[in-house]
């Protein structure tokens, strides 16, 4: 018999909430019985702001918002008074249900939680990052991350880790940080890796897709430019190109300002029009300064493109060094230049990086298979608490 989950989905979470709940849907053990966004309950309709949100949020701590120096509306969903609005929506969703059996409740990062009033229904989180772990970073000053909380919603946040049933993260390091800064039970969290955003053909033949690598074209797929690295790669291309005249490098996702030789800036794109661009290029490379996870290596790889990424985050958890890609120290524009240089100078290595890349990511990285994953340890999760029960009767 199926399971029936509700989904308490924190925004668009950059394409990823849709693909897990589509993943989800094609599982036969599991009925995704609804999908709710809490912070509809919250959310600004500009042109006609909802005063009483914005004040509260606003007001409710003022320093904080001052040191930010943002634009308020990427710290508004991030305060006590939203925090606490839609928990309360959560909690009246699922009272709705009435009658209507809910096994359990997942929620997609913590924006949200559930009083001690809450009903009594075993919740699971998914998370690709926590609030510790994007204060910890050395680089956040630089370039003023939106993630910026008071220690009131930190205490929140927390306590919304240790009342779930069970906490799914995409890597290892973030379930680190939940076990060592958040005081979380190791048994309690489970890295489940994460899948490729972009809808493909995809299956495990690795002559599936022909691939040449007699052009010299770099790509980068991101939307905060700084923030991944994108100055450090306009560096190291141009070092590149000093040597390699008729190397090309592509930026999609963002429009920084570049008047250098053979960078042409896409902009931001849907996620299927990205095709034709991974395959053009030879070599993928972000080397990002902050990343929670990186589902954009996994789709270059899914596209036989050599990976070259920094030393941060999940990223060498991903790119296997010198076997699927390269992994640089951050802010090393000459080491990404290298790397760059030696690909391009020996075509076998990337073809021999593509081919890895691509076979890592068909049988590693996949939604069905996090999926999977999830729905066996939320099984496991609902038979303990039964057994629980019976055994207390």
């Amino acid at each position: 018999m199926a399971l029936n989950i509700l989904f308490l989905v924190a925004g668009t979470f950059s394409g990823t909430n849709e693909c897990l709940i589509t993943a989800f849907s094609k599982n036969s053990r599991i009925n995704v019985a609804d999908v709710i966004n809490p912070t509809a309950a919250v959310r600004p309709v500009w042109g006609k702001l909802r005063l009483s949100s914005f004040l509260n949020s606003f007001l409710c701590d003022l320093t904080a918002i001052n040191e930010y120096g943002r634009e308020w509306k990427y710290y508004h969903w991030r305060t006590p008074f939203a925090f606490n609005k839609m928990t309360r929506y959560s909690e009246e969703a699922i009272r709705n249900y009435g009658k209507r059996k809910i096994d359990a409740v997942l929620m997609t990062q913590t924006l949200f939680s559930f009083s001690q009033n809450k009903p009594d229904i075993p919740s699971f989180i998914f998370t690709d990052n926590t609030n510790r772990l994007t204060q910890e970073t050395p680089f956040k000053d630089e370039f003023k991350l939106h993630f910026r909380t008071c220690p009131k919603w930190q205490r929140l946040e927390k306590e919304t880790y240790l009342k779930a049933d069970r906490v799914f993260v995409m890597g290892p390091h973030v379930r680190t940080s939940l076990i060592n800064s958040y005081g979380l039970d190791p048994k309690k969290v489970m890295a489940v890796g994460g899948g490729s955003n972009i809808t493909t053909n995809l299956n495990k033949n690795p002559e599936f897709r022909e691939k040449s690598y007699k052009d010299r074209v770099l790509l980068f797929v991101g939307r905060d430019f700084k923030r991944k690295g994108g100055e450090d790669l306009l560096q190291a291309f141009e070092i590149a190109k000093k040597k390699f005249k008729d190397a090309k490098l592509i930026i999609v996702g963002c429009r920084p300002r570049v008047r250098i030789d053979g960078v042409e800036v896409v902009g931001k794109l849907n996620p299927d029009q990205l095709q034709k661009y991974y395959e053009r290029a030879q070599i993928f490379v972000m080397p990002s300064l902050f990343e929670p996870w990186g589902n954009v290596w996994i789709e270059a790889m899914t596209y036989k493109l050599p990976c070259i990424g920094s030393d941060v985050g999940s990223i060498p958890y991903i790119i296997e060094h010198g076997k699927t890609g390269f992994i640089v120290k951050p802010k090393n524009p000459k080491e990404i230049a290298e790397r760059v240089i030696y690909l391009f100078e020996n075509p076998h290595m990337m073809e021999k990086f593509g081919r890895e890349g691509f076979l890592r990511a068909v049988n590693n990285f996949t939604w069905e298979k996090v999926v999977g994953t999830i729905v066996e340890e939320i099984a496991v999760t609902l038979r303990e608490r039964l057994n629980k029960n019976i055994s207390a009767e």
